[in-house]
């Protein structure tokens, strides 16, 4: 399996954007490169299985202007991210799921994690569906920031709570 990614800063720090051939299999927001390289190995070397593992640092033109277009959303110029390809390289058929039905939200808006759970057919399944977005590998793309909990705080995000809070400030102020 071969991985090319890209580092590349934003308005909520550094951005990793990883693809295989086929589209994007990872992104990411953190504080470090080191620390997003190794949220990237996390996720990948299981998905690889007994398939060997490279990763590429590179700045091809599909790398570059994925990575453009999820640095506009974090800046607030740009609202759809349908146009890129996903390679979501792991994940069970719950997770997939969860995952289409996050991207079935509006820009700006929010769903409870009861509410998620309610939409793919599983009501007593809410605290799977918090498992689905913390193993999201495609933050952002696949909105999780935009799952809350029923009681309107944010619940957890893999790029921190004050990522979480400030992507949803960000679609909200837009979105007016």
């Amino acid at each position: 399996m071969h991985v090319r990614y890209t580092i590349a800063e934003c308005a909520f720090g550094t951005l990793l954007v990883a693809a295989t051939a086929h589209g994007i299999c990872f992104v990411g927001i953190g504080n470090s490169e080191a620390e997003l390289e190794a949220a990237l190995r996390g996720k990948l070397v299981p998905a690889a299985g007994t398939h060997q593992l490279t990763l590429e640092r590179s700045n091809d033109a599909d790398l570059a202007s994925w990575s453009a277009l999820l640095a506009c959303y974090c800046n607030g110029k740009e609202h759809a991210l349908d146009a890129i390809p996903l390679d979501i390289v792991r994940g069970t058929p719950f997770q997939r799921q969860v995952w289409e039905a996050l991207r079935a939200i509006p820009y700006g808006e929010t769903r409870s994690y009861k509410e998620v759970a309610q939409a793919i057919g599983s009501p007593g399944a809410v605290r799977a569906v918090g498992g689905a977005c913390g193993a999201n590998p495609v933050a952002i793309v696949v909105p999780c920031h935009r799952v809350i909990r029923s009681d309107g705080a944010p619940g957890g995000y893999g790029g921190g709570v004050e990522r979480k809070r400030s992507l949803l400030a960000l679609e909200l102020q837009n979105n007016r």
